[in-house]
């Protein structure tokens, strides 16, 4: 035997050694993806489609390997993919869990009302229970990140349902009753603490919590009315011009520092309440 025919033959040997069987080399990738290696989950679901172009699992294929770029925060991939899975396969049992993610991939890029758009469509095509119930708990927590409470508290009670069996469930059911109970937040006005800064000065930053700044900007007006009075009494009248346009400047800066105060005050307080929330829900998942 030539050198050249020995080669052919270990390569015949070879290739006929290989188990041409999809369902094994699903399984493999399946277990990749699993264990969380998704480049070498998307290589072996590649190397299906590859080897098996007739497979029956090509759309599972397609769907695992838009999840890996998902996963792997490859987002714009992610996206294409996802939008190209319904077209590709619009009889899959997969689309509305590719539509299901494009919302997630909306929500995550903090697009929420595409994500609220996306969902929606989702939930007037599919009847998947599971699908479903992931839609509106998704939808809810896009109204959270927009205060929309009472429309949040709606969505999360759509997922509260006999037939679903999502891991979403209590969560939702939790999130609802909390939202209901501490909604809507004790919030500043900044129009009152406005107003309350031009009647006297400082107080406006009090009202919003600020003590310090509040008594500061207080302790400075009473300087700068001190000062032009005291101009005033000796006659100096072009100095108590000057220190009453500085006075003037800094007392229309208090009014507008005091509703920025109070609007800051509103944004970190309702990111507390988020966060807090997502504890919540983080929790009890993890517990299931």
């Amino acid at each position: 035997m030539t050198g050249v025919s020995a080669f052919f033959a270990i390569i015949v040997f070879a290739l006929s050694s290989v188990p041409d069987d999809e369902n094994r080399q699903q399984r493999y990738a399946a277990a990749l993806f699993e264990l969380g290696d998704y480049q070498a989950a998307r290589r072996e679901y590649k190397r299906l489609l590859f080897y098996h172009r007739n497979t029956q699992l090509r759309d599972m294929a397609d769907y695992r390997i838009a999840q890996s770029y998902y996963r792997q925060n490859r987002s714009e991939k992610a996206e294409s993919l996802f939008r190209e899975f319904s077209t590709t396969y619009p009889n899959s049992p997969f689309r509305f869990q590719s539509q299901l993610m494009l919302g997630q991939l909306h929500f995550d890029a903090e697009r929420y009302s595409l994500a609220r758009t996306t969902l929606f469509e989702l939930l007037h095509a599919s009847d998947d229970v599971d699908v479903v119930a992931a839609a509106h708990y998704l939808r809810g927590w896009c109204y959270i990140h927009t205060s929309d409470w009472n429309k949040a508290i709606a969505e999360f009670r759509q997922v509260n349902t006999p037939e679903s069996d999502v891991l979403e469930k209590e969560s939702a059911r939790q999130l609802a009753d909390t939202l209901l109970n501490e909604t809507p937040l004790p919030f500043k006005s900044p129009e009152t603490a406005g107003l309350l800064s031009t009647i006297v000065p400082g107080s406006g930053q009090l009202y919003v919590g600020n003590v310090k700044e509040g008594l500061l900007v207080a302790a400075v007006s009473g300087v700068f009315v001190y000062l032009a009075a005291d101009a005033v009494r000796e006659r100096r009248y072009i100095d108590c011009a000057g220190i009453s346009l500085v006075g003037l400047s800094f007392y229309w800066g208090n009014r507008t520092n005091a509703r920025r105060l109070a609007s800051e005050y509103n944004a970190q307080h309702e990111q507390e309440f988020i966060e807090t929330l997502k504890r919540q829900a983080d929790g009890i998942v993890s517990q299931q």
